[in-house]
């Protein structure tokens, strides 16, 4: 059985928001912390983080949904008909290659939480967007690797 940590944050549809496990909360809220005032953060980055963390379900790592995307999570994500790319989604000192999408980015924040088979909503230079998370390719809580 399922052990979520109680959150009282809800959608206006009261629909419960995305989930974080408590380890990933504790670390975003500290690289919030640490790069408030920081003029290379644009402070809605940072704003938009706290948010999406203050109000997720949290669980803890060894109880999270197979379904959901933690950081350090590999997904496929469909733009458009026909456009598919994969993507790691990573802390923003671990963006090493174009597939690794910070947290700091509209889309890694976006997808940060969501559920295979959902859409999700980011902004880029073009504007709006909409992408469907169509595969975890991996997640490291469900090969118990606790520690990415």
């Amino acid at each position: 059985m399922m052990n979520r940590i109680p959150s009282k944050f809800t959608t206006g549809s009261g629909k419960l928001n995305k989930s974080i496990t408590l380890s990933d909360y504790n670390r975003i809220m500290n690289y919030i912390q640490q790069d408030l005032g920081n003029q290379q953060v644009p402070p809605h980055v940072l704003h938009n983080l706290y948010l999406f963390t203050s109000s997720s379900r949290k669980f803890y790592s060894s109880e999270i949904p197979e379904n959901v995307v933690t950081m350090n999570s590999e997904v496929i994500l469909r733009l458009g008909h026909d456009r598919k790319v994969r993507i790691r989604i990573v802390y923003p000192e671990n963006v090493m290659g174009s597939n690794d999408i910070s947290i700091y980015d509209s889309i890694g924040l976006a997808c940060l939480g969501a559920t295979e088979n959902s859409r999700i909503e980011f902004s880029d230079a073009n504007g709006r967007n909409v992408a469907l998370i169509e595969k975890i390719v991996f997640q490291p809580e469900k090969e118990k690797l606790y520690y990415l």
